[in-house]
């Protein structure tokens, strides 16, 4: 059962309730019902794949089934706290205070943002995640995880006997797979993947409206993409050679988008959940779910608007770029170059300039002038 959810269906009171109001009446209902754990109560999906390359989707179509735990927000632990930044902060607080605002500020503006604040108390999260926890915990990625994943099962009610997985999504997580499965030893993995020259349409998309505050121009963006896309790409298939196919699924973005009906249902065959109408359904904690799109489109449904409109979205140069690099990977999963391998490898020369010069070289003759 969501939040918000009665017995009978879904609850269309919650907005009347104060955010402050539903969190203290939560806070009593958990302090009395429920007990922290370490221990991740159901076993874990993780939902990858690239930036852009539909995950965001992925996880709001499984979002409104009942036997899943889909925790609404991405994980973002695997850059943005480990393994790097705790290497370099090591004073308890300043680990605490970084956690805080990596799970749940961020969670709270996001659901600020998409008119979602009155149906999820964050502040409940964010006590029930914190109580108990130990400072050695505090560098400890599966304790971390596990508690975060338990509070959210306790805030929204779930008990082992309804929730069969639990769901987390992080883009680029399949370069972690083995050791996410070392952490924890039952997990499975959802990946979806995308031609990349539309990957970087909708990354394009977004540059100066979002990328650019990150400090990535185009270049850049496209850089980024060449790089983590091939290793998405490899991890994809090595992955699931490593783990098999009853433990890593993969899906194509355009086949899912052009027929959802079919995938989700070789998806809930993957996870072992009944097949049913919340799975075609973008919903965030069982609300109507907006396009994660830079184009300002509020759609509340599968789009295939953007499939395999990279030519009018990007241009032919930087189409030949990624051919140049990405062709191979792209083959393999049906994606078929359309330009001759020379105009790719002119592309890919000139680009090389502004790359070798951006992230390579080292101006020995500065010091001497």
């Amino acid at each position: 059962m969501h939040w918000g959810d009665e017995a009978g269906g879904r609850s269309a009171k919650t907005s009347s309730i104060s955010t402050a109001e539903n969190g203290a009446i939560w806070e009593h209902r958990l302090s009395s019902e429920c007990r922290m754990s370490n221990q991740v109560s159901a076993p874990l999906v993780f939902v990858c794949g690239h930036r852009k390359a539909g995950t965001t989707l992925l996880r709001s179509l499984l979002d409104g089934h009942g036997q899943l735990a889909v925790y609404p927000n991405d994980l973002a632990l695997l850059y943005a706290y480990f393994p790097d930044w705790v290497h370099n902060h090591s004073e308890p607080q300043e680990r605490r205070d970084r956690l805080r605002h990596i799970l749940f500020t961020d969670l709270s503006d996001r659901l600020q943002k998409a008119g979602l604040s009155h149906v999820f108390p964050c502040d409940v999260l964010e006590k029930r995640f914190f109580a108990g926890l130990t400072d050695k915990d505090l560098g400890n990625v599966s304790a971390i995880i596990s508690r975060l994943l338990t509070a959210f099962l306790e805030v929204t009610g779930r008990t082992l006997a309804n929730t069969t997985s639990s769901v987390l999504k992080e883009t680029s997580i399949e370069i972690y797979a083995g050791e996410l499965i070392g952490w924890f030893p039952q997990a499975c993995f959802v990946q979806i993947v995308r031609d990349p020259r539309d990957n970087f349409a909708a990354l394009a998309a977004g540059v100066e409206k979002h990328y650019v505050r990150l400090g990535e121009d185009r270049n850049r963006t496209l850089a980024s993409l060449i790089h983590r896309a091939r290793y998405s790409f490899h991890m994809a298939r090595h992955n699931q050679a490593l783990l098999g196919r009853e433990r890593y699924h993969l899906l194509r973005f355009e086949d899912l988008v052009a027929a959802p009906e079919p995938q989700m249902r070789e998806l809930s065959a993957f996870l072992g959940i009944d097949f049913g109408p919340s799975l075609l359904v973008p919903t965030i904690l069982g609300q109507p779910a907006m396009a994660n799109s830079y184009e300002g489109k509020t759609v509340f449904a599968v789009s295939n608007h953007n499939a395999g409109r990279w030519p009018e979205r990007i241009s032919s140069e930087e189409a030949q770029i990624i051919e140049f690099h990405l062709a191979d990977e792209m083959r393999a999963f049906g994606y078929e170059p359309v330009f001759a391998a020379t105009e790719q490898a002119r592309a890919a020369a000139e680009f090389y300039k502004w790359q070798n010069y951006t992230y390579f070289y080292s101006d020995r003759f500065a010091a001497s002038s």
